[in-house]
């Protein structure tokens, strides 16, 4: 669709009683457009990451083979569809200092900022997404999303503002959405309030304007629209039906409402959230904790008793190594839905994934003895043209800082840095 003016500003919103609700990017959205000048926009581009603790068993982790000749683990399997879209990375380390003994204080402070932590006081350093945030989020009302499905304990969360000021992640659904879809960033509170009693959606406030902004659209536009709409519906729903369950009498353990019970229904209602906010181009950045350093929760729907922390520590015991193996399989199948989300938004020139750069990987190896070398690390995503996927990559040896790959990534979502934390510089093999 190749438009003579802008028709529809690319910060429009739908207004409505005490909500604002951004909009998807759109057709009528694209830069004004003439004969001479027909080449479309920049794509959007975003910088994403997904975290996890307690590391993973290799010989059912690592791909068989290596460059763009492998197969996919056992652990990995479910990442099959998006095989073509993935780099799958060992050998890198987030150890600044060698000589120590790796533990999960160190895990979690360096993972993204190459740093060590300072006993007795933060002082850390500026994580990688936090960087991006300042260049990224000039454009976008979030400059970044820290997110996490439980609270982050007594190591702290990945994300570090500056040397002293450790992130919180925020766990609870409600509260992101209303967070993304409130009027700014407060959301007014008797408003809530009065929609929350009587489960009205946020969408009944600004049906009116919709109705009257699909009249000024294409049938293209009109059906993204209404893909994004229901995804927004979606959520709202889960979020209404988890506050509404009956109260659970548990020691020790404030439940708070709005997150589901099935721990895999939380971390899928949190991406379909964070899939929201990239739509709408509310945030370029988001870092999301799967489960915290030093993790105790345990997974019953896997059929499994053991806490993750102890079965993390395995000591080479077969039963724990196997329920380690179903947790990273587990894992992977969680984040190929975030892909299956991300792929699924198309964009002017591929999906959104194609556009993105999509970090997954663990703080530590092998758990058992708090390994911060050899990290398991997938890089997912395009970068708009900027990365070649398919591929395995051993990098030689397994004192290649994690930094130099954080370097590379962000030049290629356009935020070019000399120095993060421990690197020694730019990892190369981003690209053929």
């Amino acid at each position: 669709m190749i438009l003579t003016r802008k028709t529809l500003s690319r910060r429009a919103v739908l207004r409505g009683a005490g909500v604002t609700l951004a909009l998807p990017f759109l057709d009528a959205m694209h830069p004004a457009l003439t004969a001479e000048r027909t080449t479309a926009a920049a794509p959007v581009r975003r910088l994403l990451i997904v975290e996890y603790s307690h590391g993973v068993v290799d010989d059912r982790w690592n791909p068989i083979g290596t460059g763009s000749d492998f197969q996919l683990s056992e652990s990995l399997a479910p990442l099959a569809r998006h095989r073509d879209k993935l780099i799958i990375f060992r050998g890198l380390t987030s150890s600044p200092d060698r000589t120590k003994a790796d533990f999960h204080d160190r895990a979690v402070a360096s993972f993204l900022t190459g740093c060590e932590p300072t006993l007795g006081k933060v002082q850390v350093g500026t994580s990688v997404d936090q960087i991006a945030a300042r260049e990224l989020g000039q454009d976008t009302p979030f400059a970044s999303l820290e997110l996490g499905t439980q609270p982050v304990g007594p190591f702290g969360g990945p994300c570090y503002r500056d040397a002293q000021t450790n992130l919180p992640m925020e766990e609870n659904p409600r509260r992101v959405f209303e967070r993304l879809f409130g009027d700014g960033d407060r959301v007014d509170p008797a408003t809530q309030a009065m929609r929350a009693a009587d489960d009205a959606s946020i969408l009944d406030a600004v049906m009116e304007r919709t109705a009257g902004l699909k009249r000024q659209l294409g049938g293209g536009d009109r059906n993204k629209l209404d893909q994004y709409l229901d995804a927004v519906r979606d959520c709202e729903q889960r979020i209404q039906l988890a506050a509404r369950r009956p109260a659970v009498s548990l020691p020790e353990l404030k439940r708070p409402a709005g997150i589901p019970d099935s721990w895999p229904d939380h971390v899928k209602l949190m991406f379909d959230l964070q899939a929201l906010a990239l739509q709408a181009d509310l945030t370029r950045v988001i870092t999301f904790a799967l489960a915290p350093e030093s993790s105790s929760m345990t997974f019953p729907h896997l059929g499994l008793s053991m806490q993750f922390h102890e079965i993390s520590h395995h000591n080479n015991e077969k039963d724990k190594l196997d329920a380690l193996a179903r947790i990273n399989k587990h894992f992977s199948d969680l984040f190929a839905y975030y892909l299956d989300k991300l792929e699924a938004i198309q964009e002017p020139g591929g999906s959104l994934l194609d556009h993105a750069v999509v970090l997954y990987g663990s703080s530590l190896s092998n758990p058992s003895i708090h390994s911060q070398r050899d990290l398991p690390i997938i890089v997912a995503g395009g970068a708009a043209g900027r990365i070649t996927g398919g591929r395995f990559v051993r990098i030689p040896g397994v004192e290649t800082p994690l930094t130099n790959l954080h370097l590379a990534l962000l030049d290629k979502v356009g935020v070019p840095t000399d120095k993060l934390g421990d690197s020694t510089g730019s990892l190369n093999r981003l690209e053929v």
